[in-house]
């Protein structure tokens, strides 16, 4: 019973090679009615079993069977319900039964569409499967531990959410249906029937577009809701190890699109089927075999399967290249292969191959640790580096959208279009004037704010011209309409990403409890803490009270706090959100200091640059940083930055002080220095946060003779109170993105 789950996995890829090896006889054999339903029967039975071994894992999981590794690695008893069920794909381990768990639910579905297509699409479906399944038995879910602890390690507290929740499944849908366009590709080379796969694989590319797509944004969401820091996407090599798929799926589906329509594209549709399917294996060995450990906080570790990850894509890498290179002299080239450059075949193919540039850039740059490492030392690229070469080519898809689409096929004049880009003026001159009225963008240089001004013209002409596409065939078929509806998102999404990434405004404020400070144009008030026990840990709320002319409400923003098995102290912060039509006001912890009694044992003091403060028998003046440590230092451990604090004791003549802080050390013998007047005064430096202008330090020594009473130094909190602009319309255009995908699937299914 203890191993049941490993017996079913065994189980389900015995059923899944009969079914294989009944489909490989189907693919030479016209027709075998005894091959076809065991090939069907063997892949119920399949679906069957991986769906029985998940229902065990989850059974374990809802009743604590801590017996199980897995189980005691990923929940624990104080988990909610919905967390304890998010927990099953929370590992390695059961991310990949997930993957499989969707892949056999799909297989069952594409079984009965794809006809008489289906014993070579099943066929090469169901190797895909094969070695998910393979993966699975190497790294089991349900290896045991020799006694079973009384609790489990519990889940991390950042996937404690309910976008959590749905993301990785959401995720995982999207990979599994990658895997049907690519079956159908290889299918057709095989069947020497080059165009006929078409038809019935686009629904299944569109799928995949839509439910991996919204996987990325439910998890760029979740990082603009839970992580504190204000994004919404960092170019994480996790993050983009979904988007690259994804990137290459909606060249293909755009090609495929081509392909029915005017009979073009052939070999770069098999070519790019192929490419969009590898890069979910390739994307799956990056984040699963520990290369990006050291540069990604959302990186697993690796279980040992690396090599047949390796093994899993060479083998797909090898199936595609060999049919196409034996099938390349066959494949039909039309007869009007040429074509106009005004025209909207030429502007799908544009839009494909930027589609391409960008997946390779951005490849280059998530794969640079890999690459690094094989050449020297690993490393990886900067954010600059992604925005840098995307920004040109996000301009030029842009400026594509803003008129393609209102082209026919074939030739196009100039002057026939020209009236119908009303819209696309109007809109450019609207997101034009609204974005200088806000200030020319400052992205810290010439090329950048030309550049993000650029995309603000273009991205407001491609809303206003796919709008107006959209009511009109909306108003004439609503099915017809899911491209426009999906471009005007793209519009609304990149006006979005520019008003939250040039005009987002910041301003860090100390808040001590009972003190109104004014920030962002809101005075804010703390009220005072108050703690609860959640989990392995401590939540400490921190209520606000902002007001801003008649407008008032209470902002809840938090900090979490739980010790590891290691013994370190986690500290997750949990902004507080209030949202806008125009902008976003998010206000972030960044440090709480729950106040104590003056007495000897120590003091917490905050000031801010300029700030003078007096302090038992002390004034103190924090006059600015010294930066002579960073001078000229390579190795970023031997940088240092110091804090010069003006002290003076019993109004005696004042004196300079600097205690010195290493770069990724809080504590070092530089930190603390002496205080003038009695022996055991010190003062230590223990943070520096160098955008607020502000430093943290503590007192160690005894108090004056006035302040031996029992008064308190009350609680304070530091947070950073931001104003997000646009992201109503960030959010409003990837919704459209995905709605413009679904109204394609009903129209295509």
């Amino acid at each position: 019973m203890n191993n049941l789950g490993q017996v079913t996995m065994w189980l389900g890829l015995i059923a899944i090679c009969i079914s294989s090896i009944c489909y490989l006889v189907l693919c030479f054999r016209k027709e075998s009615t005894f091959c076809r339903n065991t090939a069907r029967l063997s892949f119920f039975g399949f679906a069957a079993f991986v769906t029985v071994t998940s229902m065990l894992l989850m059974h374990f999981i809802l009743n604590h069977e801590f017996l199980y590794s897995y189980v005691a690695q990923y929940s624990s008893r104080d988990l909610p319900l919905e967390y304890l069920v998010s927990s099953f794909w929370a590992g390695q381990e059961g991310s990949f039964l997930l993957w499989v768990l969707l892949g056999a639910w799909l297989g069952i579905l594409l079984m009965f569409k794809a006809r008489d297509m289906e014993p070579q699409v099943m066929l090469i479906y169901n190797l895909n499967n094969i070695f998910l399944a393979i993966l699975l038995i190497k790294q089991s879910p349900f290896g045991m531990l020799p006694i079973s602890p009384p609790d489990g390690q519990g889940m991390n507290m950042l996937l404690q959410d309910p976008w959590m929740v749905i993301h990785p499944p959401v995720v995982f849908l999207g990979y599994a249906a990658y895997t049907i366009p690519f079956a159908y590709a290889v299918s057709a080379l095989w069947r020497r029937e080059y165009d006929r796969w078409i038809k019935p694989a686009l629904p299944w590319a569109v799928f995949a577009f839509v439910s991996l797509g919204a996987g990325i944004i439910i998890g760029g969401y979740w990082s603009y809701k839970v992580l504190g820091w204000g994004g919404y996407w960092g170019w994480d090599p996790v993050e983009n190890a979904s988007l690259l798929p994804w990137l290459a799926g909606t060249a293909l589906m755009h090609g495929m699109i081509l392909q029915q329509t005017r009979k073009k594209l052939r070999k770069t549709n098999f070519v790019l089927a192929a490419f969009s399917f590898i890069l979910v294996i390739y994307c799956t060995f990056l984040t699963r075999s520990g290369v990006l450990a050291d540069f990604s906080v959302h990186s697993f570790v690796d279980l040992g399967i690396t090599g047949w990850l390796v093994i899993f894509m060479f083998a797909f890498i090898a199936i595609s290249v060999g049919f196409l290179v034996a099938r390349a002299r066959e494949i039909p080239v039309s007869k009007a292969e040429s074509v106009s450059l005004f025209s909207r075949e030429f502007g799908l193919i544009a839009a494909m191959m930027l589609l391409c540039i960008c997946t390779l850039v951005t490849g280059l740059g998530t794969s640079a640790p890999l690459i690094t490492r094989l050449l020297e030392k690993a490393s990886k690229v900067s954010t600059e580096f992604y925005v840098n070469t995307n920004l040109p080519l996000a301009l030029l898809m842009l400026l594509l959208l803003s008129f393609v689409p209102l082209m026919v096929w074939g030739k196009n004049s100039f002057s026939r279009l020209g009236a119908k880009l009303t819209w696309a003026i109007a809109g450019a001159i609207v997101s034009g004037i609204i974005t200088l009225l806000h200030g020319y963008p400052d992205m810290g240089g010439p090329f950048l704010s030309a550049g993000v001004l650029l995309l603000s013209l273009f991205a407001g002409a491609a809303a206003g011209m796919n709008l107006l596409l959209a009511v009109k065939l909306i108003r004439k078929k609503i099915t017809i309409s899911g491209a426009a509806i999906a471009h005007l998102g793209v519009g609304l999404m990149f006006l979005g990403i520019v008003s939250s990434s040039a005009y987002d405004r910041s301003e860090k404020v100390l808040l001590t409890q009972g003190v109104v400070k004014n920030a962002m144009g809101y005075d804010i008030e703390f009220n005072g803490p108050s703690f609860s026990r959640e989990g392995k840990g401590v939540r400490v709320h921190l209520p606000l009270n902002a007001k801003k002319g008649n407008t008032q409400f209470i902002a809840q923003p938090d900090i979490y706090s739980e010790r590891s098995r290691d013994g370190q102290v986690k500290r997750f912060s949990h902004p507080h959100i209030r949202r806008g039509l125009i902008a976003d006001l998010y206000i972030s912890p960044v440090e709480f200091d729950p106040g104590q009694k003056e007495s000897g044992s120590g003091n917490h003091l905050h000031l801010e640059k300029g700030q003078k403060i007096r302090f038992h028998d002390y004034e103190l003046t924090f006059t600015g940083f010294d930066v002579s440590g960073m001078m000229g230092k390579k190795d970023a451990r031997a940088m240092s930055v110091g804090a010069n604090i003006v002290v003076s004791y019993k109004d005696a003549e004042p004196v300079i002080l600097k205690p010195v802080i290493a770069v990724g050390q809080r504590h070092s013998p530089s930190n603390r220095v002496k205080l003038p007047g009695p022996d055991d005064a010190y003062l230590t430096l223990v943070n520096i946060d160098a955008g607020a202008k502000m430093v943290s330090l503590i007192y160690q020594g005894p108090a004056s003779s006035a302040e031996k009473s029992a008064q308190t130094s009350p609680p304070a909190v530091i947070a950073e109170v931001s104003i997000k602009p646009g992201m109503t319309l960030l959010w409003l255009g990837t919704f459209l993105i995905l709605l413009g995908g679904g109204v394609a699937i009903a129209r295509r299914w």
